[in-house]
């Protein structure tokens, strides 16, 4: 299995102010090193006191239909036909449906003692209350604390009338609050053993000026960071990637949407990206308090250099048995 690592930096960080959540320690400088395999990374980090073990999980397309679900077959029937037959672990080759790659990975967690599990979107292939019942349960029956953004599936009853966002409003509140557990769906954030963990849903491959306000606060904590997005954050290397693999992609647009009439939703806007989302990429470039960014969307494991500091897991496909298990540590200083 290949290894890849990146040395020692040094980011310098804002001051912290003092927001409504109450004091955070305010830390001048941090040190990363990061390494990583296609299901793995350890991150060490400077000032932080004990491990953090998160298993970040993303696409695992669950469909658990029951008769509820009858009247919305004709906006299902294609995901769910697309995912319904076993499919092979990435690694083992072993065929399962997609529903018991998901309680696998859930298995793997327990078994590793992990302090959360980060779901990173496309969960589930629409918004049945039967799949996000299943989702929702199995996971609490696991004991971990979870975190969940969607991704342009989750919300997504493909054929039905309506703009991306409006169907992602509808929908999301309609079926997909369960695994919010309280939080807000457009962007949230929880601080866990000193690290600020940002949940952003950029789902419709946008982000609003809105919840760019929200990363700027954040980020101004002053804390370790990491991102929980769906669509990855573009870098350029994606410029030869099909515009649908990042967000931010100059390209993406009305002339590179492939997929909507497949899909059975509106076509991209011939305007392209939103300034806010330009922003938003932009800005979490030259975040130097961001350590990593969990992503998805793709199904496929890689990794992207962002800056110094801040690395973006894409992790393999729950769907295909992938995941990938993210350790946070106490920067060693001989090493």
């Amino acid at each position: 299995m290949f290894i890849r690592t990146a040395g020692v930096v040094a980011a310098g960080f804002l001051l912290a102010p003092l927001l409504a959540y109450g004091k955070e320690p305010v830390r001048t400088t941090i040190a990363v090193r990061h390494s990583s395999t296609d299901d793995t990374a350890t991150i060490q980090v400077g000032g932080l006191e004990k491990p953090l073990v998160v298993l970040h999980i993303t696409d695992a397309h669950v469909s658990v239909a029951d008769k509820r679900e009858a009247q919305y077959e004709p906006y299902t029937s294609r995901m769910d036909n697309a995912y319904g037959k076993e499919r092979e672990h990435w690694r083992t080759k072993k065929k399962a449906t997609t529903a018991t790659h998901f309680l696998d990975l859930l298995a793997s967690a327990k078994d590793r003692n992990a302090d959360l599990i980060a779901l990173t979107g496309d969960i589930v292939n629409n918004p049945s209350q039967s799949s996000v019942q299943f989702i929702r349960k199995a996971i609490k029956a696991t004991g971990i604390r979870w975190l969940y953004i969607p991704g342009n599936h989750d919300w997504h009853y493909e054929g039905m009338a309506g703009t991306s966002d409006a169907l992602r409003t509808t929908w999301t509140q309609r079926r997909l609050v369960p695994l919010y557990q309280g939080r807000r769906s457009l962007c949230y954030a929880m601080r866990i053993g000193g690290i600020n963990f940002v949940a952003l849903d950029n789902s419709t491959y946008q982000v609003s000026a809105g919840q760019l306000a929200f990363y700027e606060k954040e980020i101004a904590r002053g804390l370790p960071t990491v991102l929980l997005l769906h669509i990855p954050i573009y870098t350029p290397g994606d410029a030869g990637r099909d515009a649908t693999g990042s967000c931010g992609n100059p390209s993406w647009g009305w002339d590179t949407d492939r997929n909507f009439a497949i899909e059975r939703r509106e076509r991209w806007p011939k305007s392209g990206n939103m300034k806010s989302t330009t922003d938003f990429v932009d800005r979490v470039r030259k975040t130097e308090n961001l350590i990593a960014v969990l992503a998805g969307h793709t199904h496929k494991a890689r990794t992207d250099k962002l800056s110094d500091s801040a690395t973006q897991y894409v992790t393999q496909a729950a769907c295909d048995g992938g995941s990938r298990f993210v350790t946070f540590a106490p920067l060693r200083e001989k090493n």
